[in-house]
């Protein structure tokens, strides 16, 4: 839960927490108001995420005279509601929202940053794991984690090309997917790929009864920084100067350091092309699948 709460903080602050440099000029900044959408990003405790940012916005607002605000929502309809009226700068929110609404944020907002994993990088991979004595069936269980569901987006696609029928599962641990096949209470599963290196590390004996069957494309960070097309240029510019500045402050080094958080990092043209090409690859087969079947 802390991780997440930070995580909230640096996306939606980071601003705040630059060097002279980024201050500069920084005292006739209007307040920017963060959007954040929740509905299927890791559990969240809105109230004691809104105090933690209270207590961090105060403290850098002291030292800087910049100030933020940050909006939940949990209702996408109301997030259109809010951007209409004005009352939206940045939206926050996860790959797996974004692509499930992929014209409105094309169409609203432009330029996107995203969290660096563990190894430095902005995206990771998925496996798909499967028993290795698994009978024959018509339809096999597939778990996957509940506050991932862009694993099961790849799932799907992994079963659209191969003709096979899953049954999903959300599950409320990360590990559980790999645990449950190991135990035989499920068929199949999908995790981060470095989960199951570090599951393998841990107890070796999940080889030789787990099957890999597939690892996938790369896919980027559950968590992405959208800027609204009406932010003001010189907004943007202060914004951007101080998100690149988390990598470097000696704070945002001790936050990173503490919650094990790599840093931020631009999305590029080519980025959201490659996430956009996944989603209509998703959805051309899911049409195809439904319409063999009559769906």
């Amino acid at each position: 839960m802390k991780k997440f709460i930070l995580l909230l903080i640096l996306l939606s602050h980071t601003y705040l927490s630059g060097s002279k440099e980024v201050s500069q000029g920084i005292e006739d900044m209007h307040v920017i108001t963060n959007a954040f959408y929740g509905q299927d990003i890791d559990k969240i405790n809105y109230k004691d995420a809104k105090v933690a940012m209270d207590i961090w916005i105060k403290k850098m607002a002291s030292k800087l005279g910049a100030s933020s605000t940050l909006l939940f929502f949990k209702d996408f309809d109301a997030v259109k509601k809010a951007k209409e009226e004005g009352s939206i700068d940045t939206l926050i929110l996860s790959a797996n929202s974004y692509l499930q609404h992929l014209e409105y944020c094309k169409a609203e907002f432009s330029q996107g940053w995203m969290k660096l994993e563990k190894d430095g990088k902005p995206f990771f991979r998925f496996v798909i794991l499967r028993r290795k004595d698994l009978p024959s069936k018509k339809s096999y269980t597939m778990e996957y984690y509940r506050y991932s569901k862009i694993s099961r987006t790849v799932a799907e696609v992994y079963g659209f090309e191969r003709g096979i029928a899953f049954s999903f599962k959300a599950v409320a641990k990360p590990s559980k997917p790999v645990l449950d096949i190991f135990f035989k209470k499920a068929d199949y599963g999908i995790v981060k790929e470095q989960s199951w290196l570090l599951m393998q590390e841990l107890n070796p004996q999940l080889k030789e009864d787990i099957e890999l069957v597939y690892t996938s494309d790369r896919i980027f960070v559950h968590i992405i920084t959208l800027f609204s097309k009406h932010l003001s240029k010189k907004d943007k510019e202060t914004y951007i100067k101080a998100i690149e500045a988390i990598n470097e402050t000696p704070e945002g080094k001790q936050l990173m350091e503490l919650f094990k958080f790599n840093g931020l990092t631009k999305m590029g043209d080519s980025q959201f092309q490659e996430m956009e090409n996944f989603y209509k690859r998703y959805q051309s087969l899911k049409q195809l699948h439904e319409k063999q079947n009559g769906e």
